[in-house]
């Protein structure tokens, strides 16, 4: 490849990871405003991104590596509400679980981002995705279940041990290894008697 077509893919890939970034954050300080498009949460404007994405090709990567991102800066914003409202001092168990979910969520959903973007969607990209899902599912799922919304809560678990499988199905699911060819172990004949092949004369001492 050359230098410049180097410099162009590489300020590319830069705008492609700093605008999603910039267009979460600018989300996350005017939050109330999607609030009020998304009705109770911003999962209806992500599900009208997975639509637009499915409708349009063309933009089916950029709208993941945007959902990835944003998804990333959103969990940050709800981990540092909830440190901000947790008295530590008197803090339980699912005080850490609910700031260690969000921070897991947003870890995996950033590398996922970082992924599509510098490693042309690698698997591990891929599977870092399935975990910021299925950690989101089943953490949900679990405070459901502490509030006894049985069913409810078996439902998100159920999702979230789906994606969970997802990635151990890309993990397990590998290209098999192309064994390189071995060369002939056949030798060309050396004719010695009298009576040879026209192709293969025989060699004489001369």
């Amino acid at each position: 490849m050359r230098p410049g077509a180097t410099s162009a893919l590489r300020w590319k890939r830069i705008l492609e990871t700093v605008l999603p970034i910039l267009a979460a954050l600018a989300a996350v300080r005017v939050k109330h405003v999607v609030h009020q498009m998304g009705g109770s949460s911003v999962s209806t404007l992500l599900l009208a991104m997975v639509v637009i994405a499915l409708l349009i090709p063309q933009l089916r990567r950029y709208v993941l590596v945007l959902i990835c991102f944003g998804v990333c800066v959103f969990s940050l914003d709800r981990m540092w509400g909830g440190v901000q409202t947790v008295n530590w001092s008197e803090a339980v168990w699912t005080d850490y679980a609910f700031v260690m979910m969000w921070f897991g969520i947003a870890f995996f959903s950033g590398l996922a981002g970082v992924g599509e973007v510098w490693f042309d969607g690698a698997r591990w990209s891929q599977q870092s995705y399935l975990l910021a899902v299925a950690l989101y599912f089943i953490g949900h799922g679990g405070s459901e279940w502490l509030q006894s919304k049985r069913m409810y809560a078996v439902f998100l678990l159920l999702v979230g041990f789906v994606a969970m499988g997802g990635v151990l199905w890309i993990g397990a699911s590998r290209k098999p290894s192309v064994e390189p060819t071995r060369p002939s172990s056949r030798r060309r004949v050396q004719w010695t008697h009298s009576h040879s092949s026209p192709e293969n004369p025989p060699r004489g001492n001369h």
